[in-house]
């Protein structure tokens, strides 16, 4: 029991719900329990032609001036995603995605089905939940290297790659000026086939979108998320071998502007677990140079709950340039932190190639 009343337990193994082997197994289980009621729910199938196939690949060099220097493959992702080919209003997506610490071989990520009426939406099965600004932006479209540390270990799903089964409904309006949503999960992360706690993680965001004249657009939004857990490992909040048991509230407002040729953008997020808070910002802004060229600036702010990590804010400056459109680039993301006991720095040479 620590000093605030918050029960944290100590483990070097997470059993069997972690084994490596079972991994495809449980991605398998997960692809059959979505899509299977389509099928058998469908009046008639239809033909498809063609196989509505996309991806994209990231490839790096980084270097740390300390520690790092190499080559690495940071994502390569492909994914299916269309309608049906079933008779009414359903879609579907399905991807996976190769990247180094999956030790050579693809993971399944999103794997849901969706069912579209007017201005409501249903999706059932493996997805991101519907949290945040930056985390409902793709990767590829990101003007950075990473997403802000907010992201990254703030929203709910931040330790199993962003993702967790359930059901999500959400309502936007013909003009997109509102979008809200409400959802429901497991709460234990991607790829498993049953809740291991018997609680759920709810979550809910709402935006409402800005015209503010002379090419100006935008939107503000807040997110929200709860869930009552008997033990969950918040490696990114508390640090390596720490399980939470209790609740769990998440929080954040977001704000977005843009134009044609530049755009700014910044969130706010926290959570708090029984009586402790950790809590993160970042402010991002672009600007165009040419249309093949483009500038990029970002405070980015993380204030954990581990001793052992410095809380100083890291200043980022990229400058990407473009090919054949958007569908190649070049990144140069360079970023400085003034810690306690020393400067840190980093950069980042990225390629990417979108394959559709």
């Amino acid at each position: 029991m620590s000093p605030n009343g918050m029960r944290v337990q100590r483990w070097d193994t997470f059993g069997s719900r972690t084994v490596p082997e079972r991994r495809l197994a449980r991605a398998a289980g997960v692809a059959w329990v979505v899509l299977l009621p389509m099928v058998l729910l469908a009046p008639r199938l239809e033909a498809q032609p063609t196989l509505p196939w996309h991806g994209y690949l990231q490839a790096r060099y980084t270097e740390d001036y300390r520690n790092v220097s190499s080559f690495r493959i940071r994502r390569a992702k492909l994914w299916l995603a269309n309608k049906a080919p079933i008779e009414g209003n359903w879609f579907y997506k399905i991807q996976a995605i190769f990247r180094e610490k999956n030790a050579g071989g693809f993971t399944l990520q999103d794997v849901y089905a969706e069912y579209r009426y007017r201005s409501l939406r249903v999706k059932v099965g493996q997805m991101v939940p519907d949290f945040s600004l930056q985390r409902s932006q793709p990767d590829y479209a990101i003007p950075l290297v990473e997403r802000a540390a907010a992201i990254n270990n703030l929203i709910p799903s931040a330790e199993s790659d962003a993702r967790d089964i359930g059901v999500q409904l959400t309502f936007q309006t013909g003009n997109a000026r509102w979008h809200s949503s409400i959802g429901m999960f497991n709460g234990n992360g991607a790829n498993t086939l049953e809740n291991e706690d018997r609680k759920f993680l709810i979550t809910h965001r709402t935006t409402y979108s800005l015209l503010l004249g002379e090419g100006v657009n935008g939107h503000i939004g807040y997110s929200l998320a709860y869930r009552k857990t008997d033990g969950l490992a918040f490696r990114k909040i508390y640090g390596n071998n720490t399980s939470f048991s209790g609740d769990d509230f998440r929080g954040g407002v977001e704000m977005r502007l843009r134009t044609r040729t530049w755009e700014v953008q910044g969130e706010y997020i926290q959570a708090e677990l029984e009586g402790e808070r950790a809590w993160a910002y970042y402010v991002l802004a672009d600007y165009r140079l040419t249309p093949n060229n483009q500038l990029v600036l970002s405070l980015d702010k993380y204030s954990d709950l581990n001793a052992a990590r410095d809380d100083r804010p890291w200043y980022i400056v990229g400058v990407n340039h473009y090919f054949a459109g958007d569908k190649a680039k070049i990144m140069l993301d360079t970023r400085v932190q003034f810690a306690h006991r020393d400067t840190r720095y980093q950069t980042t040479i990225q390629f990417q190639l979108m394959f559709h």
